[in-house]
């Protein structure tokens, strides 16, 4: 399928500025861009810059449960690049998180030897890291989405940095009403984070900036105080190490490393 392909790329998080020269090329220069972004200044900066566009908010919004509509959009995003035609799917931050619909595609797309490809962009855990000033590989880094981690007991390791992503809409599957009341689903995730944190241990509440000049919302405050928390649908809790974690002093030796040069 030479006069195939589908790539599919992020935007990222700040609007226009986050836009790599890559996925700009490719926006540019495909037949046709579908798109799945979070606001009307996007949305008219697509219109602009490419030669056809079309909305998938009709489809993320078709059905009550988010996962039957991703798989709606990727089916679409298929449909649409059969037909021998160069797509790029644009979607809001890094096209693989909290996208799976763009992922699913592209797998499939391999599947069919359609030439399909995803480009990196910058997400909301990028923007924590600099707002922060944290670098993951000082302790390591994880990360769950916070519906996902209480029900299925997800496991880490108190001595490394844990980002939760989507604190705000614990429980949602579909989408969250205005009205929302996400206190239930804060008091269980506080409840489970209390079995390995202390109450007074200080957690960041973090909603990444989307306009330039805009500072983002950092909110610190103790575990103890989580339920009381000013969440909002697209915050993310950063979770600071509990101790430090113990060094193998036998593995020092093999590795020939001094224990004085890690400090």
């Amino acid at each position: 399928m030479q006069n195939t392909s589908l790539t599919v790329v992020g935007v990222g998080i700040k609007v226009i500025s986050h836009i790599t020269v890559e996925a700009k090329a490719y926006i540019e220069q495909s037949d046709k861009v579908l798109y799945l972004v979070n606001t009307p200044v996007i949305k008219e900066w697509i219109k602009k810059y490419s030669k056809n566009s079309e909305s998938l908010d009709e489809l993320y919004q078709k059905y009550p449960l988010r996962l039957h509509c991703y798989r709606a959009i990727t089916e679409y995003v298929l449909e649409e690049t059969r037909k021998g035609q160069h797509i790029c799917m644009v979607i809001y931050g890094h096209p693989t998180i909290f996208a799976q619909s763009g992922v699913d595609a592209v797998i499939q797309a391999k599947k069919e030897g359609i030439d399909a490809r995803i480009l990196p962009g910058i997400s909301a855990g990028d923007c924590l890291f600099a707002d922060l000033m944290i670098d993951p590989g000082r302790y390591g880094c994880q990360s769950f989405e916070a519906t996902d981690l209480l029900i299925h007991h997800r496991q880490w390791d108190p001595t490394s940095y844990l980002l939760i992503w989507q604190v705000g809409i614990i429980g949602v599957l579909g989408r969250a009403t205005d009205d929302f009341d996400n206190s239930r689903g804060a008091q269980l995730l506080q409840d489970r984070l209390l079995k390995h944190y202390n109450a007074d241990h200080k957690v960041t509440l973090y909603e990444a900036a989307q306009y330039p000049q805009f500072k983002p919302k950092i909110v610190e405050f103790e575990l103890s105080k989580l339920v009381d928390a000013p969440f909002s649908r697209i915050c993310t809790l950063f979770v600071p190490p509990a101790r430090k974690a113990t060094c193998d002093m036998e593995m020092l030796e093999l590795l020939g490393v001094a224990l004085k040069d890690l400090k």
